[in-house]
């Protein structure tokens, strides 16, 4: 089934960093951006100025001669707007990776699915999808079909995957991107403590990045840990004795660390 046959308009509803990712990238792949919501007035007004579009915050009014709408909101929302929605006909996607295909069930939706990208987006930074893998899941093949080639339409890889998966996929993904940056911010804090610059550990980080392209982060892993370096492994904790939240990441990743190297 060929998406661009199908679906001209498409509706997005959210105004967040995805809303905002998904209604360019769609816009730039020739579907018509037919409506933006969003629950506050000014960021859907905004979205919408930007697209050249209309505008709702009210979410039982959406357009109904739409062919498309995509749910880009966080998940603690998906289930009352999902209740709220009147239009039951037109295919229905959202965009989380932790939301089951289930919270569509019962609800009397014929065509629905999950529309999942495995990146992280910001307003400011507005990016293509094509690089950007897309996991997609549907009530039934019609539409699983359907959403693979509106997904092969904007990005060049493109997954088809349960729930199960996809939830497996979302944790691992907050393990190594989310979790990851939050510990480049404990580096940045101390770094700064002793007025030292981040830029000097940012090499490091871009080689670190550059080995697991070629290599498995097991086998990629370097430092104390993966030696059993006591001496210098006790004499961190101890520098860290200040802040006993440091302290205590700072031994649980190291016990994870050489006991997954003990294994290999």
């Amino acid at each position: 089934m060929n998406a661009k046959q199908q679906i001209k308009k498409v509706s997005i509803v959210g105004a967040g960093n995805v809303g905002h990712n998904f209604a360019r990238a769609f816009r730039q792949a020739g579907y018509l951006i037919h409506e933006v919501y969003s629950r506050t007035q000014r960021s859907a007004m905004l979205l919408s100025q930007s697209l050249n579009t209309d505008y709702t915050t009210d979410i039982s009014k959406l357009k109904k001669d739409t062919d498309l709408i995509i749910l880009a909101v966080n998940d603690d929302a998906l289930p009352d707007l999902i209740n709220q929605l009147t239009i039951k006909n037109i295919p229905i996607v959202h965009t989380s990776g932790s939301t089951p295909i289930s919270v569509f069930e019962e609800k009397d939706f014929i065509h629905y699915g999950i529309f999942y990208p495995v990146q992280s987006f910001s307003k400011n930074e507005t990016e293509s999808l094509e690089p950007i893998p897309i996991c997609v899941e549907a009530n039934d093949s019609e539409t699983e079909s359907l959403l693979l080639s509106l997904a092969s339409s904007v990005s060049t890889k493109v997954f088809a995957m349960n729930s199960e998966k996809r939830k497996a996929l979302h944790i691992a993904a907050v393990f190594a991107n989310n979790f990851t940056n939050h510990l480049f911010h404990i580096a940045d804090e101390i770094l700064r403590s002793k007025e030292i610059s981040f830029e000097i550990i940012r090499p490091l980080l871009e080689k670190t990045a550059e080995k697991i392209k070629t290599e498995t982060p097991l086998n990629a892993q370097t430092g104390p840990a993966v030696r059993n370096d006591r001496k210098v492994i006790d004499n961190h904790l101890e520098y860290l004795k200040s802040n006993e939240e440091y302290r205590e990441i700072y031994h649980i990743m190291t016990e994870s660390i050489y006991n997954n190297q003990k294994k290999k």
